[in-house]
């Protein structure tokens, strides 16, 4: 998983290995790629470039993306005279818990961009966002979702998140609703009066206010929705780049970066930090 904020362009990149090794192997002719949303509309298309150098590495620019969105990036590719397809994944989202820049910048050792790379930067990152959202059960940025529900005929149905460990917290916006009254039957898609009549309550449920209900079947709802906090407190996002340290130097010190204090001989004193009611120990 790749994320990318909305509005700026990005460069995508895929290695390419050799099959059941871990040893990079170049493509020949003119890999292509294909973007498309969640709802399966093409959003680009086109030729991927080659990097050479026995990197295994192809690129692909994508275009900035002005909504929120999840992205399935398929790469095709002919590698040791073999057409291969594999699949990447894209999230558009509102914005990271902080920049790059000031990731590096807080800790003068990350000034060294020979050992810490941008692309460990932006993975330590990452890894720093998804598992804050997962001890949180919520986003601190903006994001996207689309889920299928079961229609429970009346008027109130639960949303949820496509990941099993987490709910739908602070909805900003349903973006859309789509209905069958039977799976294999045709999808008909919410007028901006019945998005309107839309209530989300803070439990997570979408109700419908204009006095219709949803259609009882399985599967049969499509909603696709907005949610997350506009701004990241100050306080999460120093606790955050405490991690993101702690990410990038795993094999890099025997002394954690949360320590408070130790005992080693002559050597001084430190003491972990441990988990609380406003603190994760991290």
């Amino acid at each position: 998983m790749t994320r990318v904020v909305r509005t700026a362009p990005a460069t995508l990149t895929h290695t390419w290995y050799a099959t059941g090794s871990e040893t990079p192997v170049d493509p020949t002719g003119t890999p292509t790629v294909a973007v498309v949303a969640a709802d399966g509309v093409s959003v680009q298309s086109g030729s991927a470039t080659i990097v050479g150098g026995s990197s295994g590495q192809t690129t692909f620019a994508l275009t900035a993306v002005a909504t929120l969105e999840l992205l399935t990036v398929t790469w095709t590719a002919i590698v040791s005279g073999v057409t291969r397809v594999e699949v990447d994944y894209v999230e558009i989202v509102g914005g990271h818990l902080f920049t790059l820049v000031e990731g590096r910048a807080s800790d003068a050792s990350l000034s060294d961009t020979a050992t810490y790379t941008t692309a460990m930067l932006a993975n330590a990152r990452l890894e720093v966002e998804t598992e804050l959202e997962h001890i949180c059960d919520r986003a601190f940025t903006p994001q996207y979702q689309r889920v299928v529900l079961d229609g429970p005929g009346n008027a109130q149905v639960f949303l949820r998140h496509t990941m099993a460990d987490r709910t739908a917290a602070d909805i900003t916006t349903i973006r859309s609703v789509s209905m069958a009254p039977r799976l294999d039957e045709t999808f008909v898609a919410f007028t901006a009066a019945q998005l309107a009549a839309l209530v989300v309550t803070e439990d997570g449920m979408l109700r419908r206010v204009d006095g219709d209900v949803w259609t009882e079947e399985q599967n049969n709802i499509v909603v696709e929705y907005e949610y997350g906090w506009t701004g990241v407190p100050a306080q999460l996002k120093t606790a955050a780049m405490l991690r993101f340290r702690t990410r990038l130097n795993l094999n890099r010190s025997g002394v954690p970066e949360r320590a408070v204090s130790y005992t080693i001989g002559d050597a001084g004193t430190y003491r972990i930090t441990q988990p609380g009611i406003y603190a994760t120990g991290q």
